[in-house]
C-alpha cells in the first residue's frame, strides 16, 4: 500500500501530532520508508554560513535536528528508519517537489488550527499541498 510516507515537520506541537500518526501507520506496515521534510523560509544569517564554511546544507540539517529532535526521537524509539531531507523556500512547493523526487506515496503534516476567515485569506501549507499533491495526502489536528 504506502512504501514511501514524507512527514513534512517543522518541531510544533501540530506537527509532533503527525510524527505520531505517521510511526502508528508505519509500524503497522513492512518495508515502508519514512522521509522527514523541513524546510525553513529564510536561510542562515551571513555569520553562521561563514562559521560553516558556507555548507549550507549541513547548517540547515543540523538546525533541523534541534528542531524536530522529538520527532526524530519518536521515530527511532519505534524501531523505524527516516530519511532526512531538508530545504529553502516555500514550504508547500518544496515540499511537493521533494514529494515528488522521491515518488512518495503518502505525505503527513499537522495542521495549524488557522480559522476559517485567516485560512481563506492567507492560505496555509496543509491547503497548498492538498492542492498540487499528486498522492494522497493525511493532515492531522
Amino acid at each position: 500500500m504506502f512504501k514511501t510516507i514524507i512527514l513534512a515537520t517543522d518541531g510544533s506541537e501540530n506537527a509532533q501530532r503527525a510524527a505520531a500518526s505517521a510511526v502508528h501507520l508505519a509500524t503497522g506496515l513492512s518495508l515502508v520508508t519514512i522521509t522527514l521534510i523541513h524546510v525553513v523560509t529564510h536561510p542562515p544569517d551571513q555569520s553562521r554560513m561563514i562559521q560553516a564554511q558556507f555548507d549550507v546544507h549541513s547548517l540547515l540539517e543540523k538546525d533541523a535536528k534541534c528542531a524536530i529532535s522529538k520527532t526524530i526521537e519518536l521515530i527511532s524509539g519505534a524501531g523505524l528508519s527516516y530519511d532526512l531531507k531538508v530545504a529553502i523556500g516555500d514550504p508547500s512547493i518544496e515540499i511537493v517537489a521533494i514529494t515528488k523526487k522521491e515518488n512518495a506515496d503518502l505525505i503527513i503534516l499537522g495542521s495549524r488550527g488557522l480559522g476559517a476567515l485567516k485560512g481563506v485569506l492567507l492560505g496555509s501549507v496543509s491547503q497548498k499541498i492538498i492542492q498540487t499533491a499528486s498522492c494522497p495526502v493525511m493532515i492531522v489536528k
